[in-house]
């Protein structure tokens, strides 16, 4: 009798943590190129509040260039909302929020050190009656220009004007926001070493509402025959109260397709309907993401999930918020890197920029598991010529997906790299295993090398619960991949 129950209860235990398993069917169209992102497509930010704060950061460390560098070719943008409070003077930062000729060539001499553009975010809010006041601007594009910095830096204006009278700010009209960027860009034509400089905006978040919609659309109307690239920012959810559970929620994989389809379709509709679509600043939760969340293994399934998502649907650059030293960022205080950090560098190393349809069957509704296709990257890795990758994420914590890969996939054999937590089932972990090492910088001027793992051709890809993947068809020889 003891020894029935002891049997029942050692069943049980191993039922109830035992994990199930799902097929997944992967059809990649590799037929059609369905976008083809900028070199720099995984980009990043620096708030302009550390200048508010006088929080500076200090780009003297080779550790913190090595790890800007990593992720190059990329664009540094330094705006957010303290940019509608920042003035520019000489040399005195005596009062908050103001910055100097010394914190602009510090951007600038990190920026051109790591293969990196600078994008700094202007003032808009400093007014002469209804006109974009552009006197203290002007000093600061004078200074570029004789230092010879705008060859190496471009320039928006503002930053989510949609939300100015929320924030009690000069609420400004469509109209007058445009004349803002006209106006800049004249600015800028009227000095021959900024004829390079270019301009980006309008930096407004939810097109999805008719007001903000209309800024977005007036801008470019305004401005498309010379703006660089139309801009609108994404956030999945406030960071305050979020938990990890919002961080692997499917439901909100729906969510940055509507917003980047507005946004699309508002450009069609436009006068200038080729300018470039960038998320032009984002990260998973606004407010400056959630502490012990934002910056451990979880936050990159929705941070891998934007980047295949915003590929697919034309997006040419994602810029993360931020780079360093707050709950959501790439680089800790330390000038470590978070599990995000990792994730941006191998997508940097193994994804090109064409990208390829890719549909899946087998999955339940909304899907837990994500896949999106790209020809390899073959100017950082070892890949060749007609590679293929494909990266997948699988927020089920209990269900292991197999992938099956159809077409020519089919006989091809892959190489994988898999990211788990670097503490064993703890997606709240500070750091990640790849094919079971922990990633860490041996050196402060050196990366680690990534190994990856072989199958053969025709093996289903075990992408267990809770985890993230890279695997690389080296003799795809897809033609659109040459």
């Amino acid at each position: 009798m003891l020894s029935n129950l002891l049997f029942l209860v050692i069943f049980c235990t191993a039922f109830s943590n035992s994990v199930s398993e799902r097929n997944v069917t992967v059809t990649i169209d590799t037929d059609n190129v369905i976008n083809i992102v900028d070199a720099s497509f995984v980009s990043f930010t620096i708030d302009s509040n550390v200048y508010y704060w006088k929080n500076y950061i200090d780009f003297s460390f080779t550790r913190f260039l090595t790890l800007i560098r990593e992720l190059s070719p990329a664009v540094l943008r330094v705006g957010g909302t303290r940019a509608d409070d920042l003035i520019y003077n000489e040399t005195t930062n005596q009062r908050s929020g103001i910055v100097t000729q010394d914190n602009i060539t510090a951007l600038v001499n990190a920026t051109r050190s790591t293969n990196t553009r600078l994008i700094f975010d202007l003032n808009q809010q400093l007014r002469n009656g209804t006109e974009w006041d552009s006197t203290n601007a002007e000093k600061l594009i004078k200074f570029c220009s004789k230092m010879n910095y705008c060859n190496s830096m471009d320039w928006e204006l503002g930053n989510e004007p949609e939300y100015y009278q929320r924030d009690n700010r000069t609420v400004l009209t469509a109209e007058q926001i445009g004349d803002g960027f006209v106006k800049l860009n004249s600015l800028l034509r009227s000095y021959a070493n900024c004829q390079n400089s270019s301009i980006i905006g309008p930096d407004v978040g939810r097109v999805t509402t008719t007001s903000t919609g209309i800024i977005f659309s007036t801008v470019v109307n305004m401005t498309g025959s010379y703006l660089k690239a139309a801009t609108i920012h994404h956030y999945y959810f406030s960071g305050t109260n979020a938990t990890k559970e919002n961080y692997m929620n499917a439901s909100y994989f729906a969510d940055l397709p509507k917003l980047i389809g507005q946004a699309n379709k508002l450009l069609s509709e436009s006068k200038y309907p080729g300018v470039p679509l960038w998320l032009g600043e984002t990260s998973n939760a606004y407010g400056g993401g959630t502490p012990n969340v934002s910056d451990r293994f979880v936050d990159g399934f929705l941070w891998l999930e934007k980047l295949g998502i915003a590929a697919a649907n034309g997006v040419k650059v994602v810029c993360r918020q931020e780079l360093y030293r707050s709950n959501y960022a790439l680089i800790d205080g330390n000038f470590n890197p978070n599990p995000s950090y990792w994730l941006s560098w191998i997508h940097n190393m193994l994804v090109g920029q064409k990208v390829f349809a890719v549909n899946l069957t087998g999955l339940p509704t909304p899907p837990t598991t994500r896949v999106y296709a790209h020809c390899a990257n073959t100017a950082r890795s070892s890949y060749g010529p007609g590679a293929v990758t494909v990266f997948a994420l699988n927020v089920d914590t209990t269900t292991t997906s197999f992938l099956a890969f159809s077409g020519p996939f089919a006989n091809q054999s892959y190489d994988s790299y898999l990211l788990e937590p670097g503490d064993p089932g703890d997606v709240l972990s500070k750091s990640v295993n790849l094919n079971g090492q922990t990633l860490t910088m041996p050196s402060d001027v050196a990366m680690p090398e990534i190994v990856p793992i072989g199958h053969p051709a025709g093996a289903a890809f075990a992408l267990l619960p809770a985890t993230m993947a890279f695997l690389v068809f080296p003799d795809a020889k897809i033609p659109l991949c040459h």
